[in-house]
């Protein structure tokens, strides 16, 4: 039944529901919502119309004005629609944590659902997650993934070989135990330890699981930059063999070098649903990934460029002394301060400073350089105090502009301004609004819970993602580039996502469905999160109810904490 199909019934049963209420008089709402412009998350145009919830359902839609309830909300000059679901999150920290359960970065937004265990790291525990995280209190809702390389972890550890035939049977039980008790399906990211370590092969074996239960397969593919094609092939043939519907989770190619090729992929994608392939993607709408400062002093990790050798001294042990969580924030700046010191001695010695090169340029054979994998044509200067006339550059770009060798410039700079804040994965915009064409693109934000936010703390310099995804989909690409109408990206982030997970009664408006639902003023929705200052909340969501309760009230938080981890109604595997 086509979502169309079923409002027009819902509608026709919500006018049922009304008369029946007329003659017995016995009828009340727990909340009404009137007066908005509904927009039921099909695609279809908004209308105007009230909208009746019961417990945590939506009982009534349609002309509700005769009808009274315990609570009632204007709603005249705004949308209403189903509470968004971002198909590709991190909330799971957050989740554990008091202070940031309520998810609310995502609920000032809109969002009722959130997508957990994505990029291979979910836990196949999840009934006692489920147990955790509602016995804690979380303010979404939250479907989770199995992840391919918390299961392959827990049976192989972190070795880069292919399992025995008893080890693949140990990962497939884990999975369906996972499966059995509650996941929407398995993640995997391929690109990281120990999914990199995994066969194509080895993922079908194990994915073949996950579709007896119907579930999906959602990929942090093995390349984004130069291999971007080869490794989408790869996620449609897992899809296909395994017999599950496939997802390119945060869909990207990225790189200067590479942009133009997003019609390519596109074309890919589309040829394997035209042969009967179910697979999508999904895309978050900012033209950069991840990133850290130019330097990343304390880690000496992650999607940075500039990774020194894991054992050179002194670095190291500066490192060891800067983990220790009680060292006052004086000493931790003199640390810092003789990293940089020490850093610009090293690199002063011809053979100290090869091994350096060697490091951020390759890498090692178990863990490639964040260089390696990217390349300098990925770097975005993002935040910078002393060099701000770099701000919006590329790494490599300025360094043909200085026809410099790009790591003489960045080691430069880390000496100059060893916090200058670069992302990487710099996508073109021109691309990212031709992959959101695609009618099948849901949206996302791989963003996380954070804790909520007071007026008296200091910024943080982090990618905006956690904070702004959805209301950036509604500011920048509907309101002020006009890629997408109102109504087609609530349907990307409502009944699209729903209907890739066949989450049966979330995702539209319409009678019988839960009420998750997101009321919020198209023309004053803005996401105002920066790299320079990351926490700072969306505006123009007025009301958001999860599972029939308000969590948001005229923009407030209600402290209401009514979220589920969601399970799906499914009868015995295939």
């Amino acid at each position: 039944m086509t979502p169309q199909r079923r409002i027009l019934l819902g509608t026709l049963a919500s006018l049922a529901f009304v008369s029946a209420a007329c003659a017995t008089g016995a009828e009340d709402f727990d909340l009404l919502i009137e007066n908005g412009r509904v927009v039921d998350g099909t695609g279809s145009p908004g209308i105007y119309a009230d909208v009746g919830i019961t417990d945590d359902s939506i009982v009534a839609i349609g002309d509700l004005a005769s009808r009274t309830a315990r609570k009632t909300i204007d709603a005249e000059g705004l949308i209403v629609s189903p509470g968004f679901i971002d198909i590709h999150a991190h909330p799971e920290r957050g989740f554990r944590e008091a202070g940031a359960s309520a998810n609310l970065n995502y609920l000032i937004q809109g969002v009722t659902t959130v997508l957990t265990g994505n990029d291979g790291g979910g836990t196949f525990r999840v009934a006692e997650t489920k147990t955790n995280w509602e016995a804690l209190g979380i303010g979404t809702n939250a479907a989770h993934l199995v992840g391919f390389g918390a299961v392959r972890e827990e049976v192989l550890g972190v070795e880069a070989r292919a399992p025995t035939p008893d080890e693949l049977a140990r990962m497939r039980s884990l999975v369906r135990q996972a499966m059995q008790e509650g996941a929407w399906g398995m993640s995997s990211g391929l690109e990281y330890v120990p999914g990199r370590y995994a066969s194509t092969e080895e993922i079908i074996e194990v994915a073949r699981v996950v579709g007896e239960f119907g579930g999906i397969y959602s990929s942090h593919q093995r390349n984004e930059f130069d291999g971007t094609m080869e490794a989408t092939r790869e996620t449609i043939r897992i899809a296909e063999e395994a017999g599950v519907r496939g997802n390119s989770t945060h869909l990207k190619i990225a790189r200067k070098n590479n942009w133009g090729a997003m019609q390519e992929l596109i074309e890919l994608i589309n040829a394997a649903r035209a042969r009967g392939v179910d697979v999508g993607a999904d895309l978050y709408p900012y033209h950069f990934a991840s990133g850290g400062p130019i330097l990343p002093i304390a880690s000496n990790d992650g999607w940075a460029p500039f990774h020194l050798p894991g054992d050179m001294e002194p670095f190291a042990q500066l490192r060891q002394a800067l983990s220790d969580r009680s060292l006052p924030d004086s000493e931790r700046r003199a640390l810092r301060s003789r990293y940089v010191d020490e850093l610009a001695r090293a690199l002063s010695d011809e053979a100290k400073r090869e091994q350096i090169r060697r490091s951020v340029l390759v890498g090692t054979p178990d863990r490639p350089s964040s260089v390696a994998l990217a390349g300098w044509d990925s770097y975005l200067v993002v935040v910078a105090e002393k060099n701000a006339d770099l701000v919006g550059r590329i790494l490599s770009d300025i360094a043909a502009e200085q026809n410099r060798d790009p790591f003489d410039v960045a080691a430069d700079l880390v000496i100059d301004e060893p916090d200058l804040y670069v992302a990487c994965g710099v996508m073109s915009e021109a691309d990212m609004g031709l992959a959101m064409g695609q009618d099948w693109v849901m949206l996302s934000s791989d963003g996380d819970a954070r804790p909520v936010v007071n007026e008296s703390d200091a910024p943080v310099i982090s990618h905006p993602r956690s904070f702004g995804s959805q209301a950036r989909v509604l500011a920048r690409y509907v309101k002020e580039r006009q890629v997408l109408t109102l109504e087609e990206a609530i349907r990307r982030m409502t009944s699209l996502p729903a209907r890739f997970l066949r989450m049966e009664d979330r995702g539209l408006l319409a009678s019988g469905y839960k009420a998750d639902i997101a009321v919020f003023d198209p023309d004053n929705t803005r996401d105002i999160a920066t790299h320079a200052n990351a926490r700072q909340y969306s505006t123009g969501t007025h009301f958001v109810v999860v599972n029939g309760k308000l969590a948001i009230e005229e923009g407030q938080y209600t402290g209401l904490l009514n979220g589920e981890l969601l399970t799906p109604d499914r009868g015995a595997p295939n």
